[in-house]
């Protein structure tokens, strides 16, 4: 899944630092490339923590990924207002590429669990795969 979000993530993310550059100057490719870092850190840290609770009981890892998802917007909201009076970052480019990056992290880490094929049931034993005997119907 780190694959799958991480790769398109980065892609996004130098896309907008080009598009930032152009638009305005090396300031906004720097605010862009900032806002990029903060983001691909963030959701790769948040996925890796995921990780590690992978073997865990559903309630456990539904648990642990509320957690994990409400430490990242704490993190997030941190991050915003410790960064809103800054002078040498160009806010505009940082929050967009922030935005960019964050819906495109979202879309294929989905798309990237959906094709993972995880099974959510147990199979069937042998002898309940030839169906039920004689005696139980």
């Amino acid at each position: 899944m780190l694959r799958g979000a991480f790769v398109p993530s980065v892609i996004a993310s130098v896309v907008t630092v080009v598009v930032f550059w152009v638009l305005r100057d090396l300031r906004g490719a720097e605010g862009a490339l900032f806002g990029a870092a903060i983001a691909l850190v963030f959701f790769g840290v948040g996925l890796k923590l995921m990780t590690m609770m992978v073997n865990a009981n559903p309630i456990s890892v539904f648990a642990g990924a509320m957690a994990v998802y409400l430490g990242q917007v704490i993190f997030m909201g941190i991050i915003i207002i410790a960064m809103r009076d800054v002078t040498w970052l160009d806010g505009l480019a940082c929050g967009i590429t922030i935005l960019v990056v964050t819906l495109v992290w979202q879309v294929f880490q989905a798309r990237a669990y959906l094709r993972m094929r995880q099974t959510v049931y147990d199979e069937p034993a042998a002898a309940d795969a030839a169906g039920p005997s004689r005696e139980e119907a």
